[in-house]
C-alpha cells in the first residue's frame, strides 16, 4: 500500500476572480517518485472540518508559497514584506496542530518551514537582506532554476546528516527565514552566512527545509532520499 500524502493547499484568485486551491505539480510529482500517493488537502474556513480532512492521510507536506503574516509573531510588516494572507496562515496552522496531535509525519519546504516555525511560537526575518546582521548570500534568485546555488552545513546527529552527511549543495529561492526557532525545533543546517536552512522537531517526525528539493528533482535524484525517508515514516 502506498501511503497517502496530503499536500496542504495554498490559495489564489484565478482568472475568473474566484478563490482557488493552488499547488505546484512539482510537489505531487516528488511524492509520487518517492513512493507515495499525493492528494490535495483543500483550504477551508470551517476549522471543525479539519480533523475529518486529515483523517485519511498518513503524512503531510507543507509547501512553498507567499510570506507569513508577521502579526502571527507579534510584528508589523516592513516595506520589503511580500504578499501575505492571514486566512491561509490560520488554516495551515490549524492543520498543523491537528496533525501534531495525531503525531503524523510532516515535511515542510520553504514557506512550510517558516509557517510551522511561527505556528510553534518562533519568529522570522521578514526580509533577509534588510534584517539579517551578517553579510548574506543571495537567497532569492532572479530566475527559476533546477540547479543549486550554495552549500549548507548539516549538524551531526540530525536526520539530515544521516541522509546527506556534513555538507550538501542546495538551491535558494526565499527572502525570509527563521529568526528565533519555535518550541521544540532544533536547527539542523545553516548556509555559510548563518541563515537557518533546516530544522527538525525534537520529539515528532517533522523535518523542515528552507530550500526546494522538489525543484532539484527536476535535474537529478540528489534530493530523492529526503522524500523517500519521509514516505518511509508514513507507512
Amino acid at each position: 500500500m502506498k501511503p497517502h500524502i496530503a499536500v496542504v493547499a495554498h490559495t489564489e484568485i484565478n482568472r475568473f476572480g474566484i478563490l482557488s486551491n493552488n499547488i505546484s505539480v512539482t510537489y505531487t510529482e516528488a511524492v509520487e517518485r518517492a513512493g507515495g500517493l499525493a492528494m490535495i488537502l483543500p483550504f477551508t474556513q470551517k476549522q471543525e472540518l479539519i480533523p475529518l480532512l486529515i483523517e485519511k492521510a498518513d503524512g503531510f507536506l507543507f509547501t512553498g508559497g507567499m510570506d507569513v503574516d508577521p502579526a502571527f509573531y507579534g510584528e508589523k510588516g516592513i516595506s520589503a514584506l511580500g504578499p501575505a494572507d492571514p486566512e491561509l496562515d490560520r488554516f495551515q496552522m490549524a492543520v498543523l496542530h491537528e496533525v501534531m496531535a495525531c503525531r503524523k509525519p510532516v515535511l515542510g519546504i520553504c514557506r512550510g518551514i517558516q509557517l510551522i516555525n511561527v505556528a510553534l511560537g518562533g519568529s522570522l526575518f521578514q526580509d533577509i537582506p534588510s534584517q539579517f546582521s551578517a553579510p548574506v548570500l543571495k537567497h532569492m534568485q532572479d530566475t527559476l532554476s533546477y540547479g543549486v546555488d550554495h552549500p549548507v552545513t548539516i549538524e551531526p546527529g540530525s536526520r539530515l546528516f544521516e541522509l546527506f552527511g556534513p555538507k550538501i549543495m542546495v538551491n535558494s529561492r526565499h527572502h525570509q527565514s527563521i529568526n528565533a526557532p519555535g518550541k521544540d525545533l532544533i536547527v539542523t543546517a545553516r548556509a555559510p552566512d548563518g541563515v537557518i536552512e533546516a530544522v527538525q522537531h525534537q520529539t515528532l517526525p517533522m523535518d523542515l527545509v528552507q530550500w526546494h528539493p522538489e525543484l532539484m528533482l527536476r535535474k537529478n535524484d540528489d534530493m530523492l532520499c529526503l522524500f523517500e525517508s519521509f514516505i518511509k515514516r508514513c507507512h
